[in-house]
């Protein structure tokens, strides 16, 4: 009998790295250690380790053994797991959504067939018939593509959006893959990022511009299940979210199941309470002011 493999826990280290470096170089932020130091507009810089990842490489005691190193100083660290027994998620939590495909052995039709309900396999049916398609693409214009549908999905959710380097650089330096769905006239409707760490497909970015119809959003997840099984991947991280929220609720409908993320940080909290007047207030700006004023935004939020 052979032995069933584990789904990853952290992100591994080379690809921790690599994710530091890149927004480091984007963002012209300093290193110190494993840490990138995120200057602030108000007060004192924070130590990230690091922004952009729902969790890094670190197991827990590591990462409270670091945090122990970090005190008097700001600081913010990210760890797949719970570090107590009281931090196991609630509601409002965050929460990472992963597809565990290995317990699917690879196969997208026994994902189809065991995990999507017959109304969710019918939308994504839907979708096609409406001529909508999926194509992977790559290079300077599928990057274009993904900017424009991040900047419309950020702007909906008052969110400001990264500059256009980092989602080129990112997809240079660690080798993502660039999956887009267009519409009959050849439109963009949604498009996302993939990048593999091993057993671990990784998608940092991604949504749906167009959704009318209703069945673009279900086309689009479905295609990741199919690009990132028949790659091979144990498991399939759609990111964070707060649980019971919608994406959440969407994410299930695919066979994601909720793993717990803890932070450790000089400042505590539930960050979606937190930033919820800030989302209202970027949220009603005119567009041509939060797409100016986003991207470098972007470069003073350590929490993002």
């Amino acid at each position: 009998m052979t032995e069933a493999r584990r789904a990853p826990a952290g992100h591994g280290a080379e690809f921790v790295a690599a994710w530091r470096e890149v927004y480091c170089s984007v963002y012209r932020w300093r290193r110190e250690g494993r840490f990138a130091v995120v200057p602030s507009l108000l007060g004192r810089p924070v130590f990230s380790y690091l922004p952009g990842l729902g969790y890094t490489d670190l197991a827990p005691a590591e990462a409270e053994a670091l945090a122990r190193e970090m005190r008097g100083k700001a600081f913010n660290i990210r760890v797949f797991g719970t570090l107590r027994s009281e931090d196991a998620p609630r509601p409002g939590s965050s929460v990472v959504m992963r597809l565990d495909l290995a317990s699917f052995g690879h196969d997208p039709a026994s994902v189809w067939r065991d995990a999507l309900s017959e109304k969710t396999r019918w939308r994504v049916r839907r979708a096609r018939r409406a001529g909508y398609t999926v194509s992977e693409e790559s290079g300077p214009r599928a990057v274009l593509s993904l900017v424009a549908v991040l900047r419309t999905v950020l702007v909906r959710r008052g969110a400001p959006a990264p500059p256009a380097a980092l989602f080129s650089a990112v997809a240079r330096e660690m080798g993502g893959r660039i999956l887009v769905v267009r519409g009959p006239g050849g439109e963009v409707a949604a498009a996302s990022l993939c990048l593999r760490d091993g057993p671990l497909a990784f998608v940092p970015w991604g949504g749906v511009s167009d959704r009318k119809p209703w069945g673009v959003g279900y086309l689009w997840f479905w295609a990741m299940v199919e690009q990132v099984a028949r790659a091979g991947a144990d498991v399939l991280d759609w990111g964070s979210c707060e649980l019971g929220s919608q994406f959440f609720r969407f994410k299930q409908r695919f066979g994601a199941a909720p793993s717990p993320v803890s932070r450790l940080s000089h400042r505590p909290g539930n960050l979606y309470r937190r930033y919820a007047p800030a989302h209202r207030l970027f949220r009603a700006l005119p567009g041509a002011v939060s797409s100016r004023v986003g991207p470098k935004l972007c470069r003073y939020l350590a929490d993002y």
